[in-house]
């Protein structure tokens, strides 16, 4: 295990975040001050032992000058190692206070992760400017890439990567009349942060190159009716050509697995994200984050239903108000809520236009497809 310096020069070793008890309190806490994201950040390390991102962890949890601390030891970590199949050459350290989970599908295989080998909340300020994100939030979301009939690349649908292989998006993100208005997907972009640039950075902090992948299958859910109205069963899964090496930068996004599942409430806010991009229509090149409250689910269906559309349980609404809805997002992008990780409660699958009062966006409900996702991927 690497010795390293923490920002008070202090002698720590370069582990996982999720193996350091002192960091990891710090990194969970609702609200961090500025000094606290500072010390985050400047504690991270290069080659450390376990699940990026590394620290170097001792048990300093802010500035010398503002705990006075008087530690200076290593914290004592007690680790062991598992091989896991979310990277092929990655491995995930164990311990007693944080311990990696995966959920296992009928072939004994371990395919999806749970916390905190998932969902990690930023290191970074939440919001930079208005609605943009950090460049470390929400590292789990993908852009989908289309090449047209002439031959054009087009970037459109978002979604989330769910484990090393797998990206999690809209059905109508992958067939039906996109294949004619926009084109073939071809690939997967991994790392975006701002797509109007080749280098991302913000306050002198600058991420990876991004990463992409080629598709090696499609998998729409198979009750998705391309023809229908009411988009039910909206969600598609998107197997990539090779295993993502996960960084800083790039980690899955928690599911709502059976053994961590909640109920939803009425009002509850959620987070949707995107590149500001609805069909073929581009409002931001920077990542966004838009806050919107979880619909009554009888407003919801009533209020559809002077549409002609049945939306049924396995749907979700959310927003509502004026301006504020998914349109800010990409369709198969995610809808998100915060529970000591992030979980994909969402996908962005339509609304009645965009940003109308009274008019919530309709999401495909994950929990309700758990099954169906479980039984479809394989190592």
């Amino acid at each position: 295990m690497l010795n390293c310096r923490n920002p008070n020069q202090n002698v720590g070793y370069c582990i996982s975040i999720y193996d350091c008890p002192s960091l990891l309190r710090v990194l969970e806490k609702p609200n961090l001050s500025n000094d606290e994201r500072r010390f985050l950040q400047n504690s991270q390390c290069l080659n450390g032992f376990g699940r990026q991102p590394y620290v170097c962890c001792t048990r300093d949890t802010n500035f010398a000058d503002m705990q006075r601390t008087t530690a200076n030891m290593p914290v004592e970590v007690t680790t062991t190692t598992t091989t896991t199949i979310r990277s092929t050459d990655t491995t995930t350290a164990t311990t007693t206070t944080s311990t990696t989970q995966t959920s296992t599908n009928n072939n004994g295989n371990n395919l999806l992760p749970q916390a905190p080998a998932c969902g990690p909340n930023s290191f970074q300020n939440r919001i930079y400017n208005g609605n943009d994100t950090a460049l470390d939030d929400f590292v789990w979301m993908a852009l989908l890439e289309y090449r047209s009939r002439d031959g054009q690349r087009l970037l459109n649908c978002g979604g989330s990567l769910i484990n090393n292989r797998y990206i999690l998006t809209a059905a109508h993100c992958v067939t039906g009349e996109i294949l004619t208005v926009v084109g073939q997907l071809i690939q997967v972009r991994l790392g975006e942060y701002d797509i109007g640039s080749d280098l991302d950075c913000v306050n002198d902090l600058c991420n990876p190159p991004i990463l992409e992948f080629g598709v090696e299958d499609v998998i729409p859910h198979p009750q998705y009716d391309p023809a229908s109205r009411h988009k039910h069963h909206d969600i598609a899964l998107v197997r990539l050509n090779a295993p993502v090496t996960l960084n800083a930068y790039i980690q899955p996004v928690c599911l709502p697995l059976a053994s961590v599942r909640s109920a939803i409430d009425n009002m509850e806010q959620l987070v949707v994200s995107g590149w500001g991009r609805t069909l073929l229509r581009r409002q931001s090149n920077i990542k966004q984050r838009l806050d919107v409250p979880v619909s009554d689910p009888d407003y919801c269906v009533k209020k559809f239903a002077t549409r002609n559309i049945d939306v049924i349980p396995s749907q979700l609404c959310a927003g509502g108000e004026f301006s504020q809805d998914s349109c800010d997002g990409d369709s198969g992008g995610p809808l998100m809520r915060f529970k000591n990780a992030w979980y994909l409660e969402g996908v962005v699958s339509f609304g009645n236009r965009c940003g109308l009062e009274g008019w919530p966006g309709v999401y495909t409900r994950v929990a309700n497809y758990m099954d169906w996702i479980e039984n479809t991927i394989r190592p």
